[in-house]
């Protein structure tokens, strides 16, 4: 076993630990955005947990940190992954953070959640229909979303499912408990969901949809100890579904009417088609280490689902190239729309701004809301509004960004409001701050901010790449120009 911590702000900053690679930093920032509770992965044959917590530091203002902790290689997986399990992690996060002389003040979407942990909450959903309804359509490579305002029921439930398919890990799942919706999950449970909900575990009743009976019954099959064991070595997640329904047709001995009726169920369903997840991407560091002796594949193996070792290799290298293609393609439209910014300010300075713009409670324009997950469809073409994944260039001394930055590009001075999710302090200075690409560093803008827990709203008279700050120490600022 090879483990690892990582433990970092919510702008992706490693505080301690030794994860320190892109995917560790992409996942924490994705871990943020979520408000995850609990994250477990077991994709590229490495285990991983996570979990966003709330700290703080004695002398300091409150603040959230993401953890993350990797077990293993080559689909290594814990013998056993209960609720004894998930408290002793927990338990790791808070020594963690304790050695760095921070406190847990609680995770991330619930106050009480570590003192409810001692009670070992156990909900009647463990042996229930709404579990094995899980298990059955995880495993046909199907996504399960649950919605749910009590956290240790949704900590409970998730790891309940955990326990139930943990012999069928090794082909990758993803399972999240989060505050908001988590992209690619397989088994996802969250506060809301705007989606397709197939279990309320507040209310304990699943979907009631048409193929509800045979996804329960193929859960309760899965579990069955000579099917795990004879599917237990699957490394693949179509493989897995293809010999799960192989078996299931042939030990069940089901009659001409009911075999029809399950042909149409798999027909429907479409299981046994599995789409690329998007927003997932591979580093060295998460793939099995064994890469040498790489064969070409023979021309009768194109085609099938399975790839080697060399076809991983050449995914990576072309996703390379297309990412520094799109880098430079990105550096060339800035270089672009730095310069129409310029023209534009120059023309709006002169001709357009009224001493009443200086107020942005004097401006009526409509305000655009922007999420902290989506570009957002402007209400006309008079703005575009962006979310950055990454943000551009240090943190001036003595601020902390707030939220991720946005690419805002307008074609006349008006409001903005920029969804936050932080704990508003009028004790706090806040700025808001824009990117200047030609000396690489953010620079403060002359404007009123409206600011509270929810939103921050300004004035924003130029396009451009802003973000907040906030003052956390003596900081130096670039006067405005």
């Amino acid at each position: 076993m090879n483990d690892a911590y990582g433990i970092f702000t919510t702008d992706g900053e490693a505080v301690a630990g030794t994860l320190h690679d892109e995917y560790a930093l992409h996942l924490a920032e994705r871990l943020d955005e979520s408000t995850a509770s609990l994250y477990i992965s077991t994709k590229n044959g490495v285990f991983l947990l996570g979990t966003a917590v709330n700290v703080q530091k004695k002398g300091r203002r409150p603040d959230t940190f993401i953890y993350l902790e990797k077990v293993g290689w080559n689909r290594e997986l814990p013998p056993k992954i209960d609720l004894a399990y998930i408290h002793a992690f927990y338990s790791r996060v808070e020594q963690r953070l304790t050695e760095i002389e921070y406190v847990v003040r609680d995770l991330a979407s619930d106050s009480e959640f570590f003192d409810e942990r001692q009670k070992r909450v156990i909900t009647g959903l463990m042996s229930s229909a709404a579990a094995n309804y899980s298990v059955g359509r995880m495993l046909l490579g199907k996504e399960v979303v649950c919605v749910s305002g009590n956290l240790s029921m949704s900590v409970d439930f998730v790891v309940s499912v955990t326990e139930k398919i943990h012999s069928f890990l090794s082909p990758g799942f993803t399972i999240v408990v989060a505050k908001r919706t988590f992209r690619d999950a397989d088994l996802l449970v969250t506060e809301k969901y705007s989606g397709k909900v197939h279990i309320n575990l507040d209310t304990e009743r699943t979907d009631g949809s048409k193929w509800e009976e045979i996804y329960q019954d193929v859960g309760i099959f899965a579990q069955n100890s000579t099917i795990r064991l004879k599917l237990s070595k699957e490394q693949s997640r179509r493989n897995l579904a293809e010999q799960l329904v192989s078996e299931y047709k042939t030990t069940k001995k089901m009659l001409p009417g009911r075999l029809r009726l399950f042909g149409e169920f798999l027909n429907e369903e479409d299981i046994g088609t599995f789409i690329a997840q998007h927003g997932e991407f591979s580093s060295s560091a998460y793939e099995p280490q064994n890469k040498e002796g790489l064969e070409h594949p023979k021309e009768s193996d194109y085609g099938k689902w399975s790839i080697n070792d060399l076809d991983r290799e050449d995914l990576k290298r072309e996703y390379e190239v297309h990412m520094e293609q799109k880098k430079k393609g990105r550096v060339r439209l800035l270089a672009i729309l730095g310069i129409f910014v310029i023209l534009l300010a120059v023309v709006v300075f002169f001709f357009v701004i009224q001493p009443e713009f200086v107020n942005p409670g004097h401006n009526a324009t409509e305000m655009p809301y922007i999420t902290p997950s989506a570009t957002i469809a402007p209400v006309d073409e008079s703005r575009i509004i962006t979310r950055l994944n990454t943000t551009p260039g240090n943190s001036p001394a003595g601020l902390s960004g707030i939220g991720s930055a946005y690419e805002v590009t307008v074609s006349r001075p008006q409001n903005v409001t920029i969804a936050l999710n932080v704990d508003y302090n009028p004790d706090v200075l806040y700025y808001l701050m824009r990117y200047n690409q030609s000396v690489s560093s953010w620079v403060p803008i002359n404007t009123t901010l409206v600011i509270s827990n929810e939103s921050a709203t300004a004035l924003i008279s130029d396009s451009g790449i802003y973000r907040i700050f906030s003052l956390t120490g003596k900081a130096v600022l670039i006067p405005v120009k």
